[in-house]
């Protein structure tokens, strides 16, 4: 009797925490900018233990991974980082969302993760390296930075075609460690905040991060220089096919010939462009790049794409690994981990120990039907558990059956 009346209120105190209105699901919808605190569940760490192996032993390569819409490809980014943080700077990008601007929007998201500290001792190495400690002598010794920066020119000049963007470059990471009256404006270039023409000015730039080149110079001498190696994980990559569909297959309202040429739409010069920026990361040593694809079609696709670009970026591409849905195992594990950690962030953790159900308040079979409804789709079967617990929160409800 006992024991029954302390599992009542064990499931009492359950449901009062729910009442605060905190759905144990809502934050496992994966993105790139939220992290995901699970771990990868067990029927995928063959796969993640593949993935580590190929970045391990392999430079400036390009890997496909293959998973259907749902599958849980942000949960594989997040597990690598977890694991990888100490050797490599791990970046998410969406292609969807970053393929205007590429470069710029590339390195907003590399410099947020290399992080200030880390840019500091990159740009004062540079200079230390180029005798910018080194002074002019005179009443006032001060840094010769003329004589860094035409060492560092001296150093980069075969390295880049664009001496412009090169000179910029060299002006901005010399006035950050060798000005002190530029120091500021200096790093807040190199973070990538966009300057006026006065600041431009200030700074003997021409242009800031905008422009592609200086963008990719930048991101170049970073990653390059940088202690750790660099990943770019780049979701989302079957947009480029979508671009590069043929024009008559959409319905348009605006003949874009006259702009563009009779033979290309605007998404295909699009498509193109970034094809041959992706071509150029292959330049930058000590970056990594994997990319995501919804089929084995699109795989087929985007080496035809890449062999049209150049064979380099074709013979760049690693044999795809694929991301397969849940096992049935895996969704029992991830629901007792989902609400432990609910538990945990609420310091209700207490409660576990004396469960009798370790899935309430649902139980393994409706678990089970949620499984066999969604084919173990993991994006499914977040949404159905964020359905169900909101009923639980919202309205009272008893579940019984999966709807």
């Amino acid at each position: 009797m006992i024991n029954l009346l302390l599992w009542e209120n064990l499931k009492l105190k359950f449901l009062k925490l729910l009442k605060i209105k905190i759905n144990p699901f809502n934050n496992f919808v994966a993105t790139g900018e939220i992290e995901e605190i699970l771990d990868f569940v067990d029927s995928r760490k063959n796969l993640l233990e593949s993935l580590i192996t190929i970045i391990n032993e392999n430079e400036n390569f390009i890997l496909p991974v293959i998973g259907e819409i749902g599958v849980g490809k942000t949960h594989l980014f997040w597990a690598l980082k977890k694991i990888l943080k100490e050797k490599y700077n791990i970046i998410y990008i969406s292609l969807d969302n970053i393929y205007r601007k590429f470069y710029y929007n590339l390195y907003s998201e590399f410099i947020e993760e290399l992080g200030i500290d880390n840019l500091r001792i990159i740009t004062q190495e540079l200079c230390n390296k180029w005798s910018g400690l080194e002074k002019k002598y005179g009443f006032f010794p001060v840094p010769d930075i003329e004589n860094a920066r035409q060492n560092a020119f001296n150093e980069w000049k075969d390295m880049f075609e664009d001496n412009k963007s090169l000179n910029d470059i060299i002006n901005v990471i010399t006035s950050h460690q060798l000005d002190p009256y530029k120091r500021i404006d200096a790093e807040d270039y190199i973070l990538g905040e966009l300057m006026n023409i006065r600041e431009l000015s200030m700074l003997d730039v021409e242009k800031d991060l905008r422009d592609k080149n200086n963008a990719f110079i930048m991101l170049k001498v970073l990653i390059e220089n940088s202690k750790l190696g660099t990943i770019i994980f780049i979701d989302d990559f079957d947009k480029i096919i979508s671009l590069m569909r043929e024009e008559d297959e959409i319905e348009t309202f605006f003949d874009s010939s006259w702009l563009y040429g009779a033979d290309e739409s605007s998404d295909s010069v699009v498509a193109k462009n970034i094809l041959n920026k992706i071509s150029k990361l292959q330049n930058i040593k000590k970056l990594k790049k994997i990319i995501t694809l919804n089929s084995i079609n699109s795989l087929d696709e985007i080496k035809k794409l890449f062999r049209q670009e150049n064979d380099n970026l074709l013979n760049s591409l690693k044999e795809p690994l694929y991301l397969s849905n849940f096992k049935e195992k895996d969704i029992y594990n991830f629901y007792k981990t989902s609400i432990r950690k609910f538990l945990e962030s609420i310091n209700s953790s207490e409660i576990l120990v004396d469960l009798k159900n370790p899935y309430y308040p649902l139980n393994k079979d409706i678990i089970k039907k949620i499984y066999n409804k969604t084919n173990g789709k993991p994006r499914d079967i977040i949404k159905i558990l964020i359905r169900i617990f909101n009923d639980i929160i919202f309205y009272d409800k008893i579940i019984d059956k999966v709807n």
